[in-house]
């Protein structure tokens, strides 16, 4: 065999139980394609080594399907050492989640939205259902597009107010009680298993409360009903900085692409 198709067939061997190797280990492996390729050459190396000279069935067929099982064991085996290694010593980890700060820092944009209340109209100084359904429809755009973060109690300047005025609604104001109401305000919108993508949680900028709603993106499409009305059945989905309501033909493309 010449030079270069031997070397081609080593590439296109460990590529292949490189890439079989990822699909078999749980969990994300933050691997490039060529270092996939390496891992799949060595394991695979290493795998049909130790299986042919293990084997007690020297027959062809045997062997071969032998030294295939053994190499893509190999590769497996040195897959889970090099994402352990690679663990241990804190290459290519995932950067840790923005803060708020941070987020606030960077502005609005497709995957961050900035709303100075949810419950509270600042013109009325009064709960204001309308409200309510804008924050619900901001998550429900966030879990319909790449998901995102809903920084409550932060105007449009990006500066931190606070949750007072929200919480003055409230019979017991602290922040649990908070975090149940808009937990059951997105469950009653959007439904349990969207809220399965959606976390509340709570953090100070500047000495006052930012509710942080975190949105991965949903497995499927959802659907947006008001609270004690009609099943609308509305989708809305992130466009920029804004969220915007698809009608019917709209939403049927736009999931026939997305999912």
């Amino acid at each position: 065999m010449e030079p270069s198709l031997f070397i081609i067939g080593i590439l296109a061997g460990g590529f292949v139980f490189g890439n079989l190797a990822r699909l078999i280990v749980p969990g994300s492996q933050r691997l490039t394609w060529s270092e996939t390729t390496l891992v799949g050459i060595a394991g695979a190396g290493v795998g049909a080594l130790v299986a042919n000279f293990t084997a007690a069935d020297t027959a062809a067929t045997a062997f071969r399907w032998g030294t295939i099982v053994g190499s893509l064991a190999g590769s497996v085996l040195v897959l889970v050492v090099v994402s352990i290694v690679m663990n241990r010593l804190g290459i290519r980890q995932e950067p840790p989640p923005m803060t708020a700060a941070e987020l606030m820092a960077a502005g609005e944009s497709s995957a961050v939205e900035f709303k100075q209340t949810a419950r509270w109209n600042v013109h009325t100084k009064k709960r204001d259902p309308k409200i309510e359904l804008v924050i619900a429809k901001t998550v429900a755009g966030f879990l319909n597009a790449d998901g995102g973060s809903l920084l409550i109690g932060v105007d449009d300047d990006a500066r931190p107010i606070g949750l007072d005025e929200d919480l003055s609604l409230m019979k017991e104001p602290d922040l649990d009680r908070y975090q149940l109401w808009l937990t059951d305000l997105l469950e009653r919108c959007l439904g349990k298993p969207a809220i399965a993508n959606v976390s509340v949680s709570f953090e100070q900028v500047e000495a006052v409360d930012v509710c942080r709603v975190d949105v991965d993106p949903a497995p499927g499409p959802v659907f947006l009903d008001e609270p004690g009305g009609n099943r609308e059945a509305d989708m809305y989905v992130r466009m920029g900085n804004s969220t915007r309501k698809l009608l019917t033909d709209e939403a049927v493309e736009y999931v026939a692409h997305h999912w």
